[in-house]
């Protein structure tokens, strides 16, 4: 019997799953950031290496002959990143066939298949990409920290380094961001903070969303705009590809994926506001299908229009 692995790669955390030729998943495993832009081959292939080995223990395996791999990655658009990826995962795997491609296909693909929709990724970077009903395609962000990543883990973390920094210097309103966050990234003195918020530390101005939301949920009034701003960044992102699909008066499902989205109710529905403003017909619905579980679906798709035979 083949087996099918489906990889989600973002910047924070990378998931896995091995699934039968029915579709049923039988392992799941998980490891560290995957960040096509940011990771090197040795990190990538210790990252895939770990997580393929966990997989097969789970599933209770000698050896893990597989079919198709579908594997979606941040930082796909970078030509060596996904030549890299494409060369480890056939070293590790030798699948039979192989299909890296963007970590927003493989959310796609979790929420609507291969039908009409959007998606809307906060994560450690942010990026909306959808389809419509004639299979044209669109996106807005997905730039990377050097292009700001609108409302990403990485901006709502930037954006409390910089108003931490600004209220312990008196220039900016008094926030408990100015205690907490230099606690968060074991700094001692707000100090610190100058020059902290660059690109490079993209994966740990990300770890501060959860910080930020408690902070806004307890009365913050500087959270809390740092999480409105955000929102509305990331609703103008998913209404530009809406609006670039000519989806603006049709019922369409926006699907929020990124732990953004998990961390943030407040986000959720301060975007959801703005969206139904500009699409008036448009949901802003939780993905409930992991990513990875997408990339399986998708490798299962492009098998079978490859003209893979399924095995009785």
């Amino acid at each position: 019997m083949g087996f099918f692995v489906g990889i989600d790669g973002g910047g924070t955390k990378t998931e896995c799953v091995l699934a039968e030729e029915s579709g049923t998943v039988v392992a799941r495993a998980t490891g560290a950031g995957t960040n096509l832009r940011r990771v090197e081959a040795s990190g990538l292939r210790a990252t895939l290496s770990d997580c393929l080995e966990e997989l097969r223990r789970a599933a209770g395996l000698r050896t893990m002959a597989v079919e198709a791999v579908g594997a979606g990655f941040a930082g796909v658009s970078d030509a060596r990143g996904r030549a890299m990826a494409e060369q480890v995962l056939a070293e590790l795997l030798r699948p039979k066939f192989l299909y890296v491609v963007g970590d927003m296909e493989v959310a796609l693909e979790a929420a609507v298949g291969a039908g009409s929709g959007v998606v809307l990724i906060a994560g450690t970077g942010s990026v909306a990409y959808g389809r419509n009903d004639s299979g044209q395609q669109a996106r807005a962000g997905g730039r990377g920290p050097q292009g700001s990543d609108e409302g990403s883990g990485f901006d709502i973390g930037r954006a409390a380094v910089e108003a931490a920094r600004r209220a312990a210097e008196g220039t900016g309103a008094e926030t408990v961001l100015s205690e907490a966050v230099p606690a968060a990234l074991g700094i001692e003195t707000t100090q610190e903070l100058e020059g902290w918020a660059s690109p490079e530390r993209a994966t740990e101005l990300a770890g501060l969303v959860p910080l930020v939301a408690r902070a806004a949920r307890r009365g913050d009034r500087v959270a809390g705009e740092i999480l409105r701003q955000a929102a509305r960044v990331l609703a103008k992102l998913a209404v530009e590809v809406v609006q670039r699909l000519n989806l603006s008066e049709k019922e369409v499902l926006i699907t929020g994926s990124g732990g953004v989205f998990q961390e943030s109710p407040e986000v959720v529905a301060q975007a959801r506001q703005e969206i139904l403003a500009a699409a008036p017909q448009g949901r802003l619905e939780p993905l409930t299908v992991s990513p990875a579980e997408g990339a399986v679906r998708l490798a299962q798709r492009l098998w079978l229009q490859e003209g893979a035979t399924p095995t009785a």
